[in-house]
């Protein structure tokens, strides 16, 4: 799994809540090093209701479900980005997520990205900006859905 294939799958993604980063291969290149790779078999918990770490990932490879109280309240495909609320705000995660077929998530760590803001800044901010957006438009969603407490 390389970056252009995290790109390629980022970019083939047609959902509203699709990350809309406007960056190059090259500024994904210079990304890259600041995630890390996780392999997925299906039936693995990336992240469980409760938990705190502050990890956000970008799903290259594979599909996801997200849990809420036992029921299934999303899928997610391959492109998509996952785990940014918790990632932006320090707060525990709303929901468990578990992949439900094996696949590829690019992580990454608050710490990680803390390092890329200091070192790449503009890069930083221009993937913010995309992850906003992402966090905005699920935030509006679970409101009119009143799924949003």
């Amino acid at each position: 799994m390389n970056v252009a294939q995290l790109v390629d799958a980022i970019e083939a993604l047609d959902e509203h809540d699709a990350l809309q980063c406007k960056l190059s291969l090259e500024e994904w290149k210079k990304l890259a090093p600041y995630l890390s790779i996780r392999f997925l078999k299906a039936g693995d918990t990336l992240m469980k209701q409760g938990d705190s770490e502050r990890e956000l990932y970008i799903l290259a490879e594979g599909e996801l479900e997200v849990i809420l109280h036992d029921s299934i309240i999303a899928t997610l495909k391959a492109g998509t980005v996952v785990g940014e609320g918790t990632f932006f705000s320090g707060q525990t995660r709303s929901a468990t997520v578990v992949t439900s077929q094996p696949g590829v998530a690019w992580a990454l760590s608050w710490e990680k990205f803390d390092a890329m803001a200091h070192k790449q800044p503009r890069l930083a901010l221009d993937l913010t900006k995309g992850l906003a957006a992402v966090l905005a438009k699920r935030m509006r969603e679970a409101i009119l859905v009143g799924q949003f407490t």
